[in-house]
């Protein structure tokens, strides 16, 4: 478990898709998304406890790599990581278009 996991607050579970690579986030009908807004959400300790079980047990069945919990917000309606490196991730990756979208606010 992440640093962030051990934060107050909302939490999603997020890794990396094993046949892509790309950044996935946990959705309630035990399915993964690209889109963090399609995230289930955990708003308290035994919430989040159980997002990381189903998290780790997709990693079991090789479906995902390294899943762990984050914590995010909503800001304007929509759902956002809280740390920077996530909301990165979150965004597709550290590309130079991310990274403008970050600068021009459209991410955080």
């Amino acid at each position: 478990m992440k640093r962030d996991a051990k934060k107050a607050g909302p939490k999603v579970v997020t890794a990396n898709a094993l046949d892509t690579g790309w950044v996935v986030f946990l959705k309630a009908d035990g399915g993964w998304s690209r889109d963090i807004g399609e995230a289930l959400v955990a708003e308290d300790p035994d919430a989040a406890a159980a997002l990381d079980a189903q998290g780790l047990e997709a990693a079991t069945h090789n479906l995902v790599v390294e899943p762990y919990l984050i914590e995010v917000r909503d800001i304007d309606g929509r759902r956002v990581p809280v740390l920077l490196r996530e909301a990165i991730r979150a965004a597709g990756g550290p590309t130079a278009s991310t990274l403008h979208r970050i600068a021009e606010g459209a991410v955080v």
